[in-house]
């Protein structure tokens, strides 16, 4: 049995609106930035998986999204998890008629009834930028980019990942593709 470490996800190709705050984030020590071409939006986690469980985990992941349009996608403002005050994920926010909330509702449901664990934290459609170590000071990053519109697109698939943990951080491949009507 190979396990795969497994993430639902919708990518976030067109990334150029945000080169200023990752600029920005890049210098401030403590703050480890997101790979910009591996951006993405997780809808679910699922953490190690064995790799027989991948085809049921496409078909789950194409019900969930049956009838689901594409639709503009606004990134738009950031913040941080947990809170501003002790940040250890900074994350830019997300403005789209897409029901991601709906789709991870229902993902969840599926993968439940299915018996595939995944992580249950109660989903909130963000795109981390950075993970922070130690304390350094936000405050004026945040306060820069907290209604900044950084880009607009159109997303047009759910992407089912696998993600390595590598000494240089994360790699993550594409399994399979599932496409928004």
């Amino acid at each position: 049995m190979a396990l795969v470490r497994t993430f639902i996800s919708i990518p976030v190709q067109n990334t150029t609106g945000m080169d200023p705050l990752m600029r920005d984030l890049q210098g401030i020590r403590g703050v480890k930035t997101s790979n910009v071409r591996q951006l993405h939006i997780t809808l679910r986690f699922l953490g190690d998986v064995d790799e027989e469980r991948i085809d049921e985990i496409e078909k789950i992941v194409n019900d969930s999204i049956m009838g689901v349009k594409q639709a503009r996608l606004n990134i738009k403002g950031v913040g941080a998890f947990p809170n501003e005050r002790a940040p250890r994920i900074l994350w830019a926010g997300i403005e789209t008629e897409i029901p991601l909330v709906k789709i991870s509702e229902e993902i969840s449901r599926r993968f439940k009834a299915a018996g595939i664990p995944f992580d249950e934290k109660p989903f909130k459609p963000h795109i981390t930028v950075g993970r922070i170590e130690g304390h350094p000071n936000l405050a004026h990053v945040i306060s820069k980019y907290r209604n900044t519109e950084f880009t607009t697109l159109i997303p047009n698939a759910v992407h089912i990942m696998r993600s390595e943990l590598t000494p240089n951080g994360a790699v993550h491949t594409i399994m399979r593709v599932c496409y928004l009507h």
